[in-house]
């Protein structure tokens, strides 16, 4: 059974996936912030309770700070392996390639 992909394209493959883990974690995470957000200000204009507010105020400052973590976060690490293999791979290629060229031409001049 022969491999449907090269080698090469691997790279270009891995990049544009995190391309879309990046984007779209942040998109998650900003709608479920605008939303968490917005259910607890029409909370509090309904009840128009000061207890509520005081009870609630941990728990949603902690999911604020865990979209916000998510939020930024995952395209950081996206976009720094992201560089990391755009930086390694050429290099990569290089290095193996050298061997097989080097191989190929020594037969050619052989023969």
């Amino acid at each position: 059974m022969r491999c449907r992909y090269v080698e090469a394209d691997l790279p270009d493959t891995i990049i544009s996936w995190l391309e879309g883990v990046g984007s779209t974690a942040f998109t998650v995470s900003a709608l479920a912030f605008v939303a968490l957000n917005g259910i607890a200000i029409a909370v509090v204009l309904l009840t128009r309770d000061r207890g509520l507010v005081n009870r609630w105020t941990p728990h949603f400052l902690v999911a604020n700070l865990l979209l916000l973590g998510t939020g930024l976060g995952v395209p950081m690490a996206a976009l720094a392996a992201r560089t990391v293999i755009a930086a390694v791979t050429p290099s990569f290629h290089q290095e193996s390639d050298a061997p097989v060229r080097a191989e190929f031409e020594a037969a050619r001049v052989a023969r």
